[in-house]
């Protein structure tokens, strides 16, 4: 397996993790805020350079209804991580504060929105990539091919997680965010730090479990029309 590639693999998971730490904006303040997003935004170019031949065979690589839903999902976290980039500099404080540009309270609810709806598509993202991740896995901790007992273990695990999810993703008022809808409603630090984090972190992996079996579902799906195209 390829040092550059296990590499890459952790430089994503770094950014996922600052985009996860970057949504405490009342724990972090201002300036610690932008620092991280500013961190995240560069593991993100670097992902897109890593990535810029997937980018150069777009128009070949929509082949079945997989491929459409990852393309989707491409082109949508890059759109929100963009409305995200340039409204993070137009409100900045500290990082972009210098810069003769400024944004008032309507770049402030487009760049609460564009973080919400990157946070979940990045659970998408993730989740269409899981098959692959697993793979890696598997090979770095040398985990035998599988069992009935694993499989079943870990889509028990895979459902608590979606469970807890939901109710997460009600609790934090997620639906709100991804409409755009203003809320007062802030997250209390002083009482429970972890919770905030713990919750988002199902969230997390309630969008990715969804994304995967959504996969697993097409690929079988493309698999049955090819059959039957090449039977008739």
């Amino acid at each position: 397996m390829s040092p550059l590639f296990l590499m890459r693999l952790v430089l994503d998971f770094m950014a996922a993790g600052l985009l996860l730490v970057a949504l405490a904006y009342w724990w972090l303040g201002n300036t610690s805020h932008e620092l991280i997003g500013t961190g995240m935004f560069i593991l993100l170019v670097s992902h897109n350079v890593f990535n810029r031949r997937w980018w150069g065979r777009l128009p070949k690589v929509a082949r079945g209804r997989q491929s459409l839903v990852t393309i989707a999902s491409n082109i949508s976290i890059a759109l929100a991580i963009s409305a995200l980039l340039v409204t993070s500099v137009m409100i900045s404080r500290s990082v972009f504060a210098f810069l003769p540009v400024s944004g008032g309270p309507t770049a402030r609810e487009i760049h609460i929105l564009a973080a919400y709806w990157a946070f979940i598509l990045a659970a998408v993202h993730l989740g269409l990539h899981w098959s692959m991740i697993m793979a890696v896995t598997g090979r770095l901790l040398r985990v035998g091919p599988p069992d009935a007992i694993r499989t079943a273990a870990l889509r028990g695990v895979a459902g608590a997680i979606a469970v807890c999810g939901i109710r997460s993703m009600v609790i934090m008022g997620i639906g709100d965010s991804l409409i755009g809808r203003p809320s007062i409603d802030f997250w209390d630090f002083q009482e429970s730090t972890i919770g905030f984090f713990l919750h988002h972190i199902v969230i997390l992996g309630a969008g990715a479990c969804a994304a995967h079996y959504m996969a697993v579902w097409l690929r079988w799906a493309d698999g049955v029309m090819q059959r039957t195209e090449a039977g008739e």
